[in-house]
């Protein structure tokens, strides 16, 4: 046993000295444990702050790569949007909603109203633009000019397009019926289902849909008006006329120019039965002959100025001669010239409608009317309170009527003196 605990010191003694070297011996490298041990402890305090840094800049790029993909969602169903809402064709139908709500104002315009009404238009057309893309996704896919939208490419799903469509739909709907009135808003509902669920298929069935869409396309000017006067007048068809007769030249130009790629969409045009191009002219012409008298109703009408009778008939002369350009000569260059001559046409008439409307009297009188209903009137209420409070006139509140004959424009009479209630009384 001794002998077996004194080996087992002398091997632990051995690999001790193996080690820790012999600071008498090996004097350089006694030192080295030491020196390694405050290496070992000076070691960490340097280091620590690495993971810590590490951790801060791997959750400063989570912060900024979540940052930038909420950036690039929000930005591509944005342009989704914008390209499903059909943006600048919906800001010509709010460019005539808006002018038909200054035409059917009185002598001041009421500026809330007239931004609450183009919203809500802005709205209903955004979402028919987008119900009738919905529709016609396959259509689309098979024609150049719209294979690129977001529904044919596969950028958004139908169902979203749709819910999209829905929601944008009746919160339009509903802002002009808050905002404006029941009759503004039925129109507005009433020409969404008319463009997505009538217009729409009937493309594709029968050549008739041009003349469908021309009344689509008149509705507008008309919720505008009825937006600010409550009602639709004889004098509020001027401009729905002016855009319907205007959108058959425009489109029947348009048809002829994009024959083959609405052929091969599967689109039911004139000019398909037209392969001279001679029918297709005829109706531009005719539609523009039709729009020659609109100004001179207008101003015997009441609705504008003589001056707006001769610009108007200056105006639709012109388109009337690119019409008949198309008629001599149907040719591609021809209709191009009918085409951009409509699209300068319809600003300019809507243009000289406002610099020379007149004030919608009918309405100043339902405002008038309304105001003596409601008692906003100044002294309205307060009469009719004095009338509920004591229905006998006083003799102290009677005067004659001669009373306000010293005022303007009689300064030369003389005033009146009236003898006051207590002097009857002694």
């Amino acid at each position: 046993m001794w002998r077996g605990t004194a080996t087992a010191a002398s091997a632990a003694r051995a690999l001790r000295s193996r080690l820790l070297a012999d600071p008498i011996h090996h004097p350089s490298t006694a030192v080295l444990p030491i020196a390694s041990v405050r290496a070992a402890c000076s070691v960490p305090s340097a280091a620590s702050p690495a993971p810590i840094v590490a951790e801060t800049a791997a959750a400063s790029v989570a912060v900024s790569s979540g940052a930038r993909s909420a950036s690039d969602v929000l930005r591509h169903y944005g342009w989704c949007y914008w390209e499903l809402s059909k943006a600048r064709l919906s800001a010509l139908v709010v460019a005539t909603s808006g002018a038909g709500y200054v035409l059917g104002s009185g002598s001041i315009v009421d500026i809330a109203g007239l931004c609450y009404t183009c919203t809500g238009t802005m709205m209903v057309a955004a979402s028919a633009n987008t119900l009738n893309q919905v529709f016609e996704i396959k259509n689309d896919a098979k024609m150049k000019r719209t294979m690129r939208r977001p529904l044919p490419s596969g950028r958004i799903s139908p169902v979203h397009a749709a819910m999209w469509a829905t929601s944008v739909g009746a919160a339009g709907t509903a802002l002009l019926a808050c905002k404006a009135n029941g009759l503004a808003a039925g129109l507005a509902a009433s020409n969404l289902i008319l463009y997505a669920f009538v217009y729409t298929p009937l493309k594709q069935i029968h050549p008739v849909n041009t003349w469908v869409g021309a009344v689509v396309g008149a509705i507008p000017p008309l919720l505008g008006w009825a937006a600010a006067a409550s009602e639709v007048s004889l004098n509020s068809m001027i401009l729905p006329a002016a855009l319907y007769y205007w959108q058959l030249p425009h489109f029947m130009a348009l048809a002829y120019l994009c024959r083959d790629d609405y052929l091969a969409g599967g689109y039911r045009m004139l000019s398909f039965a037209d392969p001279t191009g001679k029918r297709t002219a005829w109706v531009s012409l005719r539609n523009c002959l039709y729009m020659l008298p609109l100004g001179l109703f207008a101003y015997n009408w009441g609705l504008t100025s003589e001056w707006f009778s001769f610009e108007a008939t200056l105006l639709t002369t012109g388109l009337a001669i690119g019409a008949l350009s198309f008629v001599l000569h149907p040719t591609q260059k021809s209709a191009r010239r009918m085409f951009h001559g409509s699209l300068l046409y319809l600003p300019a008439l809507m243009a000289g409608l406002i610099l020379h409307r007149l004030p919608n009297e009918q309405n100043e009188h339902n405002i008038h009317q309304t105001s003596e209903i409601a008692g906003v009137l100044p002294g309205a209420e307060e009469s009719a309170r004095q009338k509920w409070e004591d229905p006998k006139p006083s003799r102290a509140q009677s005067r004659p009527p001669v009373a306000y004959a010293s005022v303007a424009p009689f300064p030369f009479l003389p005033v009146p003196v009236y003898v006051s209630p207590q002097a009857h009384e002694f």
